[in-house]
């Protein structure tokens, strides 16, 4: 893991310290690893989207990010040449599998109870790959330490990612009306909102802490604000698996993965 991994890991630490554990996380067999059957034979297809770095982006036709990275060396594993498909948005992406479009979905999925039974029994879910926690993104100097601060302001998400899930749940809870939520299209057009916001544009853009740190990178002028859990519908807060969603049919593909997971240790 290299400095910049280790930091982001000890920032999301610190995040989740206190949270509870999400009773959403499934714990697959890692050990029975029957053969796999893909859609397309010596191929593994994964669907991807492209506007959440450090998970996956895009330059021209040319993919890269920490879940690029992680499934090609899941696939060469297994003699597999590893196939993207592009999906235009976040949003149910982890319903694609089930619906035959590819093998596995990635890009810093969260599972949640209610994707779960979105997908039904068509998708199957690995175990979590990397822990991870919500956060922020500001322009600098800007003081957000909770809900309360964004009170009367305007936040930029992007439609169905948890970080939606996150703000509508804490908006609700603490009975705020006055806070506008806008969507972005991926996540260099949010932060570009944030810092060409004007009087009445987004003071934030929320995402996850290690999406936040990437483009905190890129961005002089940002920085990652208020890191914490995901709050679901009942008001618990909790520490985020991430992890695959698999095609069911895919037979064997999700013990794989498991077993890839459990193996490999660190998370990048």
């Amino acid at each position: 893991m290299t400095a910049t991994l280790a930091a982001v890991a000890m920032a999301s630490a610190l995040a989740l310290a206190g949270c509870a554990h999400n009773q959403s996380e499934t714990a697959q067999n890692v050990d029975a690893t029957p053969e796999m059957a893909t859609l397309q034979a010596d191929t593994l297809t994964a669907c991807l989207y492209a506007g959440f770095p450090p998970f996956a982006s895009k330059d021209g036709d040319t993919w890269s990010g920490w879940d690029v990275d992680y499934l090609t060396a899941f696939a060469a594993t297994k003699g597999l040449a590893l196939k993207v498909v592009e999906v235009p948005t976040f949003q149910d992406i982890w319903m694609r599998p089930g619906n035959d479009e590819c093998d596995v979905a990635g890009t810093g999925i969260t599972e949640l109870p209610t994707r779960k039974a979105q997908g039904s029994s068509a998708v199957s879910w690995t175990k979590p790959y990397f822990i991870d926690a919500r956060a922020l993104a500001v322009r600098k100097g800007t003081q957000i330490n909770g809900v309360n601060d964004l009170a009367g302001k305007t936040v930029v998400v992007i439609k169905g990612s948890t970080a939606d899930t996150d703000l509508t749940n804490r908006l609700d809870r603490a009975g705020l009306t006055n806070v506008t939520v806008v969507y972005a299209t991926d996540g260099t057009d949010a932060v570009r909102k944030v810092v060409a916001a004007m009087a009445n544009g987004p003071v934030a853009f929320g995402s996850d802490l290690v999406s936040m740190q990437a483009l905190a990178k890129e961005n002089p002028g940002i920085e990652a604000a208020w890191p914490h859990c995901l709050m679901v519908s009942n008001g618990s807060e909790v520490a985020e698996p991430i992890g695959f969603a698999v095609r069911t049919a895919s037979t064997g593909l999700v013990q794989a993965l498991n077993s890839f997971i459990t193996q490999r240790g660190t998370p990048y």
